[in-house]
């Protein structure tokens, strides 16, 4: 059984709606992201975040309306892509929802879905609403005028309005709308006949109680612009049709027509209305267009449209109040931009929609993903990965200079009150507490007496009996901060001077010029000397740990050194090869890691990570190198609640803990970090202090595992994606599409670009010929060469199918490429993947593997396989290769050795009539495959068995809602002893990455009834049931409920219920199955499943 949940959700807007839904006087947006409405106020710093709420259903339309029912606010008419709808409407006192229309389901099995996609349109008077789902019908829900009769019990009796069904003429339907100021409802409709020829047509609707009907209305006209996409209707009951090269009014008084030139042709997707003479409009190129209407249509320049920006390509647009235009976006990030100049005011990022991504490994774990996002100019690569996020409470700027900070407590180690500030040519510090009003104050503690001020502090830190000890280059000094005085001070010979410096509760340890360390016991209010030891060289860095052991890196010859306290015995010497010096070293016992750890950062941003294991023989084993950036690196160990973390500071800033029993590694979301401490402070809620871009930012650290998205544009589509870890070199194969000049015909070329791994700059770039589409990639190593394999298709304009591609290897060296060698191929290339360092490709219904000869330098096809249709994807596990069809499912095949030499065997196939997208291997006998409908099958193949040998058996099955482009085994996420084990990662055209768990057998019977208990009690927004909306569902296939698949996104909400409805779900009241947990002991569960994501 298997469990899917949500690492990041649905990003792309495809629909959104101006409403006054939450309030009579201010206008709302509202947004639907797949299956999530998000609800923005406005304000004068632009859209705030409001409200979000999710339905068990993806939305294909959403309106806003004013009932006749005395509501003084909008309601919300939402429809789903399974053909409900619903309307809702905010309770002002209460703060929340509430269902108006229940669930009205209009689906019907036997009518052919419309090209077009849903659209849903509301007359401007309110009389009713006009849906078109079904090629040729249109639904029509007549809008109730009277208020809501009250039942027996007082509450609102909310029966649907009256909804009919009327035969629509035209079967090619480009758009509908409503027309302005007739006297019954009247709808335009845009359509296209078999000849590709455009016409409008109208049609009044008729909605008297024994007749419902169309009849012809009072708008018609023949033989349009080829290229005419939107109806924009006027307050005259006229319209204006857009097209590529005119713009076409005309009125229901048939003399009454103009036509304008458009000077630039394009493809207008979307208009918004600002008033009845100013109208916004969008293309397809990201270009946004004023058009801008005369009071008579008689004037010659009746119309004028001219360009008045560039934003991202846009899907939708709502003009709202104070010149506001929001821009929601499939293909790159939604913006608030200003009009007329176009100005970005807010960006909302959005990764959709994602056609592949891949893993960046360090250490054998995959650290981040890199997507392939967006499309067209708005294509870029979106970086992924679990950062830090620093909760900021409070900030002090205007203290340039400070390269070095430390948080001090007064009484309690767990009350930080006191920062130490190091600058250039003096100390200071500051102090914490509350006024008179109780507020949290900082300010500089004046009467505290610091010791060499005029002096840099190296480090500063409480000691035994709460006292201070600061190191400066010139002396120890250790004060009671109580009286202000200096208890103890060391001086160095006149001949020395302190170059660094460490502190422990108990002991501190200095170097001195020409290689001497010297360490001192702390004990008892004293500086007593304890050990030394001379190096060679001098010290470029120092580190005291808490099991008594000093690290210490040296300058001109590179190495590290450890040595014991307080026998200043050497243990272990370590030369480091190179030139680059050690600039700082620690010794230290991350949680979840069961040793203690020595990190060493390097001049050049390059963090080297040792075990401890061999100390006891002086050694260092498992010696790793990750490179964080390209500056010096400064460690700063510091606690958070899962315990000891470490703080790398270079050009770019990470924070290294343990997890799983290993290293990992996390960016946070600040830039330009100069130096940090611990400081836990309840005052402000805090854990650290960091100084950043020379501000002193204080606060907390709740998680490190937090989602962060990097962008990296690109401008042009990013269609496949692969890392070459040897090289350290991304593969990336881009689309780039423009415009001839001569015809404004558009261009599509190919090319495959190197990029590097740090900084993603494009190191190499190759273009393939002309009409030749990139289609798939990957890497290998042949004869001792690093390689990047892509595959081609060739689209002749004259030819409907591909008739030829190729199979181009790359060679990479020195972070260039050139080809290494190529194979013609009689189709397009879809697919390609490695098995036995040979190539295996998919070829229309073939599937070739393909090996090298290396002595007459050219590949020979060993092993074929025939697909049933089309081979669209393929997995390599082992030796097994995974074929996803196009239209027949799922097949496993086995690469073997016989007698008469390598063969495909086909082990065993699904034959339900499933459209696959991509499939992959979670295990030996496991596998996960996506269909064009959205929904997620998992196989399994029992190999100890020989009854239906043949056959793959469903196991598990789950309706997503979204279509999933791309599934690869492996996760950012790692388990410890958990119920769910991530298993593979996957990606849709929405912008949403879910992640694939394997559940542990003990506990498939619990999840399955957690689920099952939970839709029976929780109401979904519009009553749409969960069972429902997660159950398989195609065309040819309909199930009741998701089959022994776990919806993640669901039952973690459990933690957000209230308790009386937790114990609800664990009795198991309406049907139910009692689960025999507590409350608690559920909670703990869940819990646990929410740390991954």
């Amino acid at each position: 059984m298997a469990y899917v949940v949500s690492a990041h959700k649905a990003s792309s807007v495809k629909y959104a709606v101006k409403s006054y839904f939450l309030e009579p006087e201010n206008p709302s947006l509202v947004i639907a992201k797949s299956n999530r409405i998000e609800i923005y106020t406005l304000s004068t710093q632009g859209l705030k975040h409001a409200h979000e709420f999710t339905i068990n259903g993806k939305v294909s339309a959403i309106l806003s309306y004013k009932p006749h029912i005395g509501s003084d606010t909008d309601h919300l008419f939402i429809v789903t892509e399974e053909c409900v709808y619903f309307t809702l409407s905010w309770d002002r006192i209460k703060n929340r929802l509430c269902n108006e229309i229940l669930i009205k389901d209009v689906f019907d099995p036997s009518l052919r879905t419309t090209d077009c996609g849903h659209l849903s349109i509301i007359d401007p008077d309110y009389r009713a609403i006009a849906l078109y789902l079904y090629q040729g019908l249109i639904t029509i829900i007549k809008i109730k005028t009277g208020r809501y009769q009250k039942n027996s019990n007082g509450t609102k009796n909310k029966t649907t309005n009256e909804v009919f069904n009327l035969r629509l003429m035209e079967l090619n339907v480009i758009t509908i709308t409503f027309l302005f100021g007739c006297s019954r409802p009247t709808i335009a409709v845009l359509y296209q006949d078999s000849k590709y020829a455009k016409h409008l047509s109208s049609y009044e609707i008729i909605v008297q109680s024994r007749e419902k009907r169309m009849k012809e209305g009072p708008l018609k006209s023949r033989d349009l612009d080829i290229g005419s996409s939107l109806l924009i209707p006027l307050l005259d009951s006229g319209i204006i049709i857009v097209g590529e090269q005119t713009l076409m009014y005309i009125h229901p008084n048939s003399e009454i027509k103009s036509k304008f030139i458009i000077p630039i042709p394009t493809v207008f997707s979307s208009y918004t209305t600002i008033n009845n003479n100013k109208h916004i409009l969008a293309d397809d190129y990201g270009r946004i267009f004023m058009l801008t209407l005369s009071n008579s249509y008689k004037d010659s320049n009746f119309m004028k449209i001219s360009q008045i920006g560039i934003t991202s390509i846009a899907s939708v647009l709502v003009y709202l109040p104070n010149s506001y235009l929001f821009i929601g976006s499939h293909y790159g990030d939604s913006q608030l931009v200003n009009i007329p100049d176009c100005l970005v005011l807010q960006s909302f990022p959005n990764i959709s929609p994602i056609s592949d991504f891949c893993f960046v490994t360090r250490e054998g774990r995959n650290e981040f993903i890199v997507t392939c996002s967006g499309a067209y100019k708005d294509g870029s690569l979106r970086i992924l990965r679990y950062n830090v996020e620093m909760n900021k409470t409070l900030e002090i700027s205007n203290l340039n200079g400070i390269y070095g900070i430390w948080g001090l407590y007064l009484q309690n180690e767990f009350e930080y009150t006191a920062l130490v500030l190091s600058f250039v040519n003096e100390t200071r510090i500051l102090k914490v507490f509350h006024n008179i009003l109780n507020e949290p104050e900082i300010e500089e503690w004046d009467n505290f007496a610091i010791p060499n001020a005029k002096l840099p502090t190296l480090v500063a830190k409480n000691v035994n009996n709460n006292l201070f000890c600061f190191i400066s280059n010139k002396s120890i000094c250790l004060i009671d901060w109580k009286s202000n005085l200096v208890l103890k001070e060391w001086i160095p010979t006149a001949d020395d001077i302190i170059t660094c410096a460490c502190l422990d509760t108990e002991f501190a340890s200095v170097s001195l010029t020409k290689g001497k360390i010297v360490v001192f016991s702390l004990k008892n209010m004293t500086i007593v000397e304890i050990g030394e030891y001379k190096f060679n060289y001098e010290v470029s860095c120092i580190d005291i740990s808490n099991n008594a052991l000093i690290s210490v890196g040296l300058w001109i010859v590179p190495s590290i050194h450890i040595l014991s306290i307080p026998s200043m015995e050497l243990l272990l010497s370590h030369s480091l090869l190179g030139t680059v010096i050690p600039r700082s070293i620690c010794i230290v016992s991350l949680a979840s890691m069961n040793k203690p750890v020595i990190l060493v950062g390097m001049g050049d941003g390059t963090l080297l990570s040792y075990g401890l294991d061999g100390l006891d023989k002086g050694i260092l084993i498992d010696q790793k190198t990750t490179t964080i950036g390209t500056l010096p690196i400064n460690l700063s160990k510091f606690i958070t609640p899962i315990g000891m973390n470490v703080f790398a500071i270079s050009d770019r800033s990470i924070i290294i803990y343990g997890s799983s029993g290993k290293l990992s590694f996390s960016s946070i979301n600040l830039k330009e970090i100069n130096c940090m401490s611990s400081f836990i402070s309840s005052i402000f809620s805090s854990t650290i202090v960091v100084v950043s871009e020379n501000i002193i930012k204080i606060g907390s650290i709740d998680s490190l595992q937090q989602l962060q998205i990097q962008t990296i544009p690109l401008g042009e589509l990013p269609r496949r994606i692969c890392y070459h870890d040897k090289q350290k070199v991304f593969g990336v194969l881009t689309i780039k599409l423009s415009l001839e000049a001569s015809n404004g015909n558009e261009v599509q070329t190919s090319y495959l670009k190197i990029l590097d791994v740090t900084s993603f700059d494009v190191l190499d770039s190759f273009q393939l010929e002309l009409n030749e589409c990139v289609q798939c990639i990957t890497s290998v190593t042949i004869d001792n060469q690093d390689i990047f394999v892509v595959g081609t298709g060739f689209s002749l304009p004259e030819e409907e199918e591909s008739s030829k591609g190729r199979i181009i290897l790359f060679g990479v060296t020195n972070k260039k490429i050139w080809v290494f060698s190529e194979i013609q191929v009689n189709d397009a290339v879809y697919c390609i993947g490695i098995i036995d360092n040979k190539i295996i490709a998919g070829i229309n219904a073939l599937v070739h593997i393909y090996a090298y000869d290396s002595s007459l330098k050219n590949f020979n096809v060993i092993a074929t396989y025939r697909s049933t249709t089309l081979c669209l994807s393929l997995a390599v596990h082992g030796t097994y290769v995974i074929i996803g069809d196009l239209m027949k499912s799922v097949s496993l095949l086995a690469f073997i050795n016989t007698e008469n030499g390598p063969r495909l065997k086909e082990v065993a196939k699904d034959c339900n009539p499933l459209w696959m997208t991509c499939v992959a291997a979670l295990d030996n006998d496991l596998y996960i495959g996506a269909e064009a409908e959205g929904n997620l099958s998992l196989f399994w193949k029992d190999f100890n068995t020989t009854f239906e040998e043949n056959k793959l058996q469903i196991i598990s099955e789950i309706k997503w809602g979204e279509l999933v482009n791309q599934i690869k085994p492996g996760t950012i996420l790692y388990s410890e002893n958990s119920i769910i084990i991530p298993k593979a990662t996957f990606v849709t055209v929405d912008g949403s990455i879910g992640i694939i768990f394997t559940v542990k057998r003990e506990y498939l019977e619990f999840l399955v009834n957690l689920q099952s208990n939970m839709g029976k009690i929780i109401s979904g927004i519009g009553c749409l049931n969960h069972s429902n909306w997660r159950a398989f569902c195609n065309r040819r296939k309909k199930s009741n409920e998701p089959k022994c698949f776990i919806d993640g996104d669901f039952v973690e909400i459990f933690i957000n219920l209230d308790d009386d409805i937790k114990q609800k779900v664990i009795d198991g009241v309406d049907g139910g199955i009692p689960l025999l947990l507590t409350v608690k002991e559920v909670n703990e569960i869940i819990e646990n499943f929410i740390k991954f994501h």
